[in-house]
């Protein structure tokens, strides 16, 4: 049921950020697909983060924290109450020693650039991959055999209402592109323990993942990247192959020919036509080989 109005505009007249009103999510996923969010605030900072959410809390309207939106399907119904975007203000970085403190919306792939830079290891794996820190946390993103859950030292944030929370590395429960964080929580930043290395072979390390990404991946089509977890000791790309799913199309969602992992936006598509392509690949996979695939990236929204 869409917000009053009414409500929402006493919201956003309180916020210093900015606030954009039945605001089209295929605007800010990389799926390009999404119906309108009824208010999308983007918080100048983390001041008006914290009144925003106290102004969520009274007032009882639902939220959802967006990073880039590299992970997600928004149904085309769009979504409802507030979706909160974390970017703009929550950029910062902090170097002390082997240390970095970085801001939940800093992208991911210049922190890695940035790493780099410094002579510091640890996030190579991830250059190529689109999304915000703050995303890669919630995934517990990785790829190539590193993940975030390995350099995470601490978390920090807000409680949805308002009040600051830090949360040590072991207090996570991280797991295979999963992670567990206080129900509501907000994150803001985080604290990441890198190793010192040469930049000759962290930047080795770059340049040969980045090579298998563009070699093996669908990088100039819109995509929110693997659809699938990867079974244990195989490969959800490998199985949707096996049952002949390479190229099936539904509308404008098609799964990729390069690689069978990634369903592309081939033009127009619609949240509907990934949802029943998945469902397809899902049962077609089941029956061709017998393993039951668990979708990876997450949905939001209202169909």
């Amino acid at each position: 049921m869409k917000i009053a109005s009414d409500i929402l505009k006493r919201l956003a007249v309180s916020i210093k950020g900015q606030c954009r009103f039945n605001e089209p999510m295929s605007r800010h996923t990389s799926f390009r697909i999404g119906g309108p969010a009824d208010l999308l605030v983007i918080p100048a900072d983390e001041s008006d983060l914290q009144s925003l959410l106290a102004g969520i809390y009274r007032s009882r309207i639902p939220y959802m924290i967006l990073g880039n939106g590299t992970n997600l399907l928004v149904l085309d119904g769009g979504i409802r109450g507030v979706v909160i975007k974390m970017t703009t203000g929550f950029r910062q970085t902090e170097r002390k020693e082997k240390i970095l403190k970085v801001g939940a919306g800093f992208p991911l792939p210049r922190l890695v650039e940035r790493s780099a830079e410094m002579g510091l290891a640890g996030l190579e794996w991830g250059v190529g991959i689109p999304g915000s820190l703050g995303g890669a946390l919630v995934m517990n993103a990785g790829a190539y055999g590193g993940q975030m859950s390995d350099i995470v030292k601490k978390v920090w944030g807000f409680t949805r209402t308002g009040d600051k929370l830090t949360l040590k590395a072991g207090q996570i429960n991280f797991g295979y592109r999963h992670s567990e964080y206080p129900k509501d929580f907000v994150i803001t930043g985080a604290e990441l323990e890198m190793r010192p290395g040469r930049k000759s072979s962290i930047r080795g390390a770059m340049e040969q993942w980045m090579s298998k990404r563009q070699k093996n991946q669908p990088l100039s089509l819109p995509s929110a990247g693997c659809i699938f977890k990867n079974p244990t000791n195989d490969s959800a790309r490998r199985l949707i192959g096996v049952a002949g799913l390479k190229g099936k199309k539904i509308g404008g969602a098609k799964v990729s020919s390069k690689h069978a992992n990634f369903i592309v936006n081939d033009g127009g598509a619609k949240a509907a036509d990934v949802l029943r392509l998945v469902a397809l690949v899902r049962e077609r996979t089941y029956r061709e080989v017998g393993i039951e695939l668990v979708p990876e990236v997450k949905t939001a929204g209202e169909a």
